[in-house]
Parts: structure tokens; sequence; C-alpha cells
């Protein structure tokens, strides 16, 4: 072992000797002395290897360790310590004309490898070369979104800092759009190599330019002539920027994105395919912006719904994800309400496309949840029960008749996967969320297809399993809500009015402590309270139903609402829709009931006055 570690210090020795006696006579190495060189660089290497053990490698390397190491000292008079197994070795290093050699030797074969490198393709097939520009169009359009996201921030920062009124915050002002125009800079660089600037959009970059300089300008001379400081003008040139950089990013952006877009139709190359939705899969997600862009190219709708309908693969679980991701990209863009309108729009012009969509893929489950999802927000729209903003052209008879279409197939199909054995209590819940949301808009479809006696039939076995109990019952009780507004005495044969007053005598909040449950917990109980109390005054109109509620207890709970804050967490909503009920009821069966439960101030007194003896202005304990 002392033999080799003996070996390794003298070549080790060998080198330094050899470099540090060329370095002192500034001579060049000939031709036999560079392959010696380099013979004694080679066997260093290997010998080090092997002894890296027993050396001492001091924290500054010498200079044919910085070689090795491709480093550099920019500091050339200073002390460089060598490599030996004990202290002490040291020498002074100076340039040398065989030391500026290597570097610019160095330096050019770096470059050329580079550029070697960067002219190779890393794709080896047209459709891996198509997968990488897919890619390189996401990262691009993530970086520039990013980016000028920070910029837009930055800029909305300096008018919110406007106005000043003195050279201080003038120059400070000054000092802040001078570094945003130096990200606007670097911005512009990407965006030009992108191809934004040339063809239409050439003067874009040009624009942002001169506008950043003309600002700056006219800051600097009211600081160096002290004049009164001009904010309007300030202001209206920051805004005036951060428009027409606007426009800039959104033609970059489009033009990236219109690549991911083009690739959704080539749904003979998998790979592509694949890598498009997993880009649209992670630029949409919660980000309106995004999806907004996106939607203004129409055919992105009419691209994934193909892919859901008709993509087929060899392996049947490639093509069941390929679907689903294409459904959850939909439901993404679905936050946009122009995406749901054309959404809609294929959904009336194509009447077996929901059809296909819920049934063709029955059994698989992943495709089925991923559908479901979708229509949960697609039908979110139905809640504003407008339409005229839902439906294009529905103003004359055959939009009417195609919106009734439309309505019929969703609960024909959701219907449908209720029917369903599944096991799956997610598929179950967002069936019920989107029938909820189509109530709001019409109710004669859930008559149709005996919906309601479905779904009261099959949350029975759902209660006994582990799912949120709250978040079902919430959107079966906005369902029943909903029809007792038209289908009283349905509602009450399928066994909905049971299912409103067992739910609403079961809530104890009393006896549960506030502090321990979640709020959203919390919340969720306030509105089951409130709709319930909606419900029972629309059933309440009819006598007969109105003495039901009174035998089951439901006028007794809906005073106690009134009268015991704490019972409803001091919600003064459900306050409202407790007192609306009890006098819808009262109209129904009289004041004697009323009198035995020692409530008649609930129904003589007007709504306001009640609401303002009962709403008692404590804190919630939430």
């Amino acid at each position: 072992m002392k033999t080799k570690q003996k070996k390794s210090v003298d070549l080790i020795m060998t080198v330094e000797i050899f470099f540090f006696h060329h370095s002192i006579y500034d001579c060049r190495l000939e031709r036999t002395e560079t392959f010696f060189f380099k013979f004694l660089l080679v066997s260093f290497a290997k010998i080090s290897q092997k002894t890296k053990n027993e050396m001492v490698i001091y924290e500054k390397l010498s200079p044919i360790m910085a070689m090795m190491n491709q480093r550099y000292f920019h500091n050339r008079s200073q002390k460089r310590y060598g490599i030996c197994s004990s202290p002490g070795f040291e020498f002074a290093y100076y340039e040398s004309p065989v030391q500026v050699w290597l570097n610019e030797l160095q330096s050019l074969t770096e470059v050329e490898s580079l550029s070697a490198l960067q002219a190779k393709s890393v794709a080896t097939t047209p459709e891996s070369f198509e997968a990488l520009s897919i890619r390189n169009a996401q990262i691009s359009i993530q970086q520039i979104r990013l980016n000028s996201t920070l910029i837009i921030d930055e800029l909305d920062s300096i008018i919110d800092s406007l106005p000043v009124y003195y050279d201080n915050g003038l120059c400070y002002i000054e000092e802040k759009f001078q570094d945003t125009f130096q990200k606007i800079q670097s911005l512009i660089e990407i965006c030009k190599r992108k191809g934004c600037d040339f063809i239409v959009n050439k003067q874009l970059s040009t624009d942002v330019i001169v506008i950043c300089e003309q600002t700056i300008k006219f800051m600097k001379n009211s600081i160096w002539k002290h004049n009164n400081v001009n904010n309007a003008q300030i202001e209206a040139n920051v805004r005036k920027l951060k428009e027409s950089f606007g426009e800039l990013v959104d033609v970059t952006i489009k033009k990236e994105s219109l690549i991911l877009v083009t690739s959704l139709n080539k749904k003979t190359s998998r790979l592509c395919l694949k890598w498009s939705l997993l880009a649209l899969w992670q630029l949409t997600q919660n980000d309106p912006y995004m999806c907004r862009l996106f939607i203004e190219n129409q055919k992105i709708i009419n691209y994934l719904l193909d892919i859901v309908q008709n993509y087929y693969n060899i392996s049947l679980d490639d093509s069941n994800h390929i679907k689903a991701a294409a459904l959850r990209v939909l439901t993404y863009l679905s936050a946009n309400r122009d995406a749901v309108q054309q959404i809609l729009q294929e959904f009336i012009n194509n009447k077996y496309l929901i059809s296909i969509l819920l049934n063709e893929n029955n059994e698989e489950e992943i495709i089925q949840k991923e559908m479901v999802g979708f229509l949960v927000q697609v039908t979110t729209v139905f809640i504003d029960n407008n339409k005229d903003k839902i439906i294009v052209n529905n103003n004359d008879e055959l939009g009417s008749l195609n919106g009734k279409s439309l309505i019929n197939e969703l609960v024909k199909g959701l219907t449908g996967i209720l029917k369903t054995t599944t096991k799956n209590d997610q598929i179950f819940l967002m069936s019920c969320a989107a029938l909820a949301n189509i109530s709001f808009m019409n109710t004669d479809s859930l008559i149709k297809y005996d919906t309601l006696t479905i779904v009261l039939n099959s949350i029975r076995q759902r209660f006994e399993s582990s799912m949120d109990q709250s978040l079902l019952k919430d959107q079966i009780i906005t369902l029943l809500a909903n029809m007792s507004q038209k289908h009283q005495l349905i509602v009450v044969s399928s066994g909905g009015l049971i299912f409103l007053i067992q739910t609403l005598l079961a809530i104890d909040i009393d006896n549960n402590d506030n502090r321990t449950m979640e709020r959203s917990k919390i919340l969720s109980i306030e509105r089951i309270q409130q709709k319930i109390a909606v419900a029972l005054a629309r059933l309440g109109n009819h006598k007969s139903t109105a003495k039901i509620i009174y035998k089951l207890n439901g006028v007794s709970k809906l005073i106690q609402l009134c009268k015991e804050p704490k019972q409803r967490n001091y919600s003064d909503t459900v306050l409202l829709a407790s007192i609306a009920a009890l006098k819808r009821l009262a109209q129904s069966i009289g004041r004697l009931p009323f009198k035995e439960l020692n409530a008649l101030d609930l129904i003589d007194s007007k709504l306001q006055d009640i609401f303002i003896q009962y709403s008692i202005k404590n804190e919630s304990l939430v």
C-alpha cells in the first residue's frame, strides 16, 4: 500500500513540476512534450481514482486539477496549493502561454460540442418528434404565463402606488418600473423566439418597448427638472403598457396552444394524444384565463368529444385512460360559460351523443366517474334557471323543443346510472348532484323517468356506507325542494316528505360541539335546514300535507329553529326560511296547533318584527 501511495505521489509531483517548469519559462510545449503531458494527465486520472482516499486534497486545487475539473482561476497572482500526501507544498501560479492555449482550446471544443448536440434531434421517429414539440409548447406556455402574471402584478402595484407628490416617491416608482422593464424585455425575447413578432403582429413587441422607454424618459425628466409629478400621465402610460403587453402574451400563448389543439385530431398517434391531453389537463386546471384562450379555438370541444366517442386502441386500458383524460379536460374547460354553450349545442345537434357517452362505457368505472363529473360541471349553469343564457336561439318554438329534448336525454342517462348496481358512492353522489342542478331548470323530465323514486329507494343502503352523508343529503333535499314547487303529491307519495322530516329531526347541533366540527360540515347543515324549510313551505300549501307535517313534529322542529338560535348555528337565513314555512303552514292548519306549541307570536306578527326579535346578534361558535 505504501509503495502504491509513493508512486501516486511521485507521479503527481512530476506533473506539477512539469507544468511549473513551462509556466516559469513562459515557453510553448513541443509536440513530444504535448503527448507526454497528455500521458501524465491520463495516468494521473487513473491512479487518483485508486488512491483518492490516501491523498490529502486541499480546498484550493492546483493548476493541473483546475484543468482536469474545468475550473479557472480569475485571480492569477494568488497562491495555489498542490496535492500531496502531507501539508506544506505550495507554489506561485502565473499566466502562461500553455494555460492560455488550453483555455482557448477548451472553450472552442465546448462550443463545438454544444452546437453538435443542439443540431442533433433527440427524437428518433416523427411521432416522438411531434411529442417533443407538444412538450415544448406546454413548457413555453407555462413559462410565459408565469412570468407575464408576475409582470402584470407589478404593473398593477405601480398603478396602486400612484399618486406620488415628491421626488422621492417618483424615484421609487421609477426604480420599480425599471425592474419591471427588464423582466418585460426578457419575456419579449421569449415571445420573439416563438414567432409572435412576425407577419400580423410584427409591431407588438416594438410598441411595448417604446411605451416603456417613453415612460422612463418622462419620469426621469420630471425628477431632473423637479417639476410637479404628472400622475395622470404616468398612470395612462402604465395602463397602455399593460394592455399592449397583455395582447403580446395572448398572441404568443395562442400560437403555442394551437400545437396542442391540432394534435388532438391525430388519434393514430397514441404518444402525441397522451402528451397533448396531459398538457391541456395541467394548463386548464383552475386557470380561467387559459380556459378562455383554448375555448376561442372552437375545434377543441369537437376534438375532445370525438376522442371520447371514437378513440380505440389495441389495449383496452389505454383507450379508457385516454377517454378519461379527455373527459377531465372537458370538465376543466366547462368552468367557462362559452365552453358550456358549445357543449350543449353539440348535445342538441347530435341527439344520440349523450346516450352514447353515458351508455356505451357503462361498465367502465374510470370513464363513468369522469363522465358524471363532467355532466355535473356542465349542468351547473342550470342553477341560474335562465334558458336564454344557456341554449342559443331558444326564443323560438324549435329552440324550446331542443332544450326539452336535451334535458330529457340528460335525465334519462343519469337515472340509468342510478339504476345500476354500482358500488361507487362517488358516482352516485355526482349523479344526484347533476340531477339536482337540472331540477332548477325543469322537473317534468324527473317525473317522466321516475327519478325521485329511484333516488329515494337507493339512498338507504348508501347511508350505511362510509360516504359523507351530509353531501348526499344536500343534493337529494335540493332535488326534493325544487320538485315540491310543482309536484307536491309525487314528493309525498314517493316518500320524499318522510325523508325531509326525518332528516330535519335528526339534526341536533345543540348536542354536538360546534368547535370540533368542520366549518364545511356546519355550512352543509345550515343549507340542509334552509332547504328543508323551503320544501315544507311549498308542500304545506295542501291541507292534508300540512297536517302530516304537523303530526310528524315538523312544525315543532321549525319553531325550535326559530326560538333556539344554537340549533340553527345562529344562521339568519335558516331563521327566515323557518318563519316563512310556519306562516305558510298556519294558513293550512290554522292557529290552534301554534297555540298549543306556544308559538302564536311566530305567525301573528310581521315577518320583519319576528326576525328582529329572534335574530340574536351573537357571534357563531364556528
